[in-house]
């Protein structure tokens, strides 16, 4: 049995005891369970019937009804698209452009650069952009948003909101966990949001390029007015901010952090990526498209550091989950995150190790790994409600490796190069990530 409490901690350990001697299924609370198999996942996220737990966020993420979330995901869906990507790929390479300039300038110094600080800030820069049409500048000025600052600050908060709901004697003392400098940032927060959601409506069809947020507000459409409306379209675009940030920081963070804790997954990567271009402004999406090894990187760091890491309840209709009869009524969580670091499906579980998605005919290919379970890795879930923005993500991660490693010879700063995952990292509602240096050498070329 784990303490309902504990539910977060429970489905972010790596080195769990529960599912390792209990099996399959672990009561968390006295109508909750946690399954880790992938076909525990597929039954409870894929097949029709298992209702969305109501968290009380409202939006998309925790939208109950089923025929709403449809719609609402229907109307995004045309903003996780290839075409929608390839129209605002552009202003993702700028962002990245201006990374690399501020790298050029700060990095290669003794002290290196930051890549906590660094990489929360190219990741919500990424975000405002791609949500709003905005430039937040967060890389350019070289400073915090108050959004930034205040969102992090609130990380305890958030979490013990979700506490709460389940234990409402708590409620009352919820307010007390959000910091003093946040109270005074609060009212300014709240009139900025709303702020550059009316503007964003008022700049329909006028922007540089598609973002998220023309597709919930299309430009041929009637400018909503009902305030519940205007609410539910606050709050889902609110998410589609959160949900494009955090794992694209998380992601610049630690693939960097595993892959210099790997020297020769580095080497390997950096010869791949070096060998394909003859210059920088070669680097596209569509040009890195083939290469293998940085796309192994890539769902490698995405297995090892997940975002999807709160179990994503259902409630159970009455049915068989693997093997198993659940009766109606019954939340079901799948813990995506114990799955992919269980010795059952993957070998060296915690290890990096980019050859495990390798196809055989890759000279890096390892058979060590052939019998590893790569669908139990599934960071953006699965499903009707499962992430549209994978695809997306992996393409922005894999365009900032390709840009940064043909640029820098990267390093860890002696300091920093006992930074683990395992240690240094802890979730709460955000990933809370160790400081970490690094040096950024400009590589140099002959003419």
């Amino acid at each position: 049995m784990v303490f309902p409490l504990e539910d977060t901690a429970f489905m972010t350990r790596p080195d769990n005891p529960n599912h390792s001697f209990t099996g399959d299924i672990v009561r968390i609370a006295p109508n909750e369970l946690v399954f880790i198999t992938p076909q525990a996942a597929k039954e409870s996220f894929v097949q029709v019937g298992y209702d969305a737990l109501d968290t009380g966020d409202g939006g998309i993420s925790g939208e109950t009804n089923p025929v709403k979330h449809r719609e609402i995901a229907k109307k995004l869906a045309p903003a996780f698209s290839t075409r929608n990507f390839k129209a605002k790929e552009a202003a993702v390479q700028r962002h990245i452009d201006a990374f690399i300039q501020k790298m050029k300038e700060i990095g290669a110094g003794e002290k290196g650069a930051e890549m906590q600080c660094w990489t929360d800030r190219l990741g919500l820069d990424l975000s405002f952009d791609m949500t709003y049409s905005r430039v937040l500048g967060q890389i350019r000025d070289m400073k915090d948003s108050t959004l930034l600052n205040a969102t992090l600050k609130l990380n305890f908060f958030l979490t013990m909101s979700q506490i709460t709901r389940k234990f409402r004697l708590f409620s009352p003392f919820i307010y007390l966990t959000i910091p003093p400098s946040v109270w005074f940032m609060m009212p300014r927060l709240i009139k900025m949001n709303t702020q550059d959601f009316k503007e964003r409506i008022d700049r329909r069809g006028k922007t540089e390029h598609l973002d998220y947020f023309e597709q919930l507000v299309p430009a041929d459409q009637p400018a909503p007015e009902d305030k519940k409306q205007l609410y539910n379209l606050e709050n889902v675009a609110g998410q589609l901010l959160l949900a494009s940030w955090q794992p694209l920081a998380n992601q610049f963070y630690s693939c960097i952090l595993f892959l210099l804790g790997e020297p020769d997954a580095y080497a390997a990567l950096v010869d791949e990526i070096r060998s394909s271009f003859a210059n920088y402004e070669a680097i596209s999406s569509e040009t890195i498209a083939s290469l293998k090894y940085l796309q192994a990187c890539a769902q490698e760091s995405f297995r090892l550091h997940q975002d999807t890491v709160d179990g994503l309840p259902r409630v159970s209709p009455g049915a068989m989950v693997d093997g198993v009869y659940i009766p109606q009524g019954v939340t079901c969580q799948i813990s995506y995150f114990t799955a992919a670091r269980n010795p059952r499906f993957f070998t060296e579980p915690l290890r990096f190790r980019p050859q495990r998605w390798l196809p055989e005919d890759h000279p890096k290919y390892d058979p060590k790994y052939r019998d590893d379970n790569l669908k139990a890795s599934k960071p953006f879930s699965q499903g009707p409600r499962g992430c549209p923005g994978g695809a997306i993500a992996s393409a922005v991660l894999r365009l900032f490796l390709a840009k940064v490693l043909w640029q820098f010879d990267l390093e860890a700063v002696p300091a920093q190069r006992g930074i683990s995952f395992e240690k240094d990292f802890k979730f709460l509602t955000f990933w809370e990530r160790s400081p970490f240096w690094v040096r950024f050498k400009i590589v140099e070329r002959g003419d």
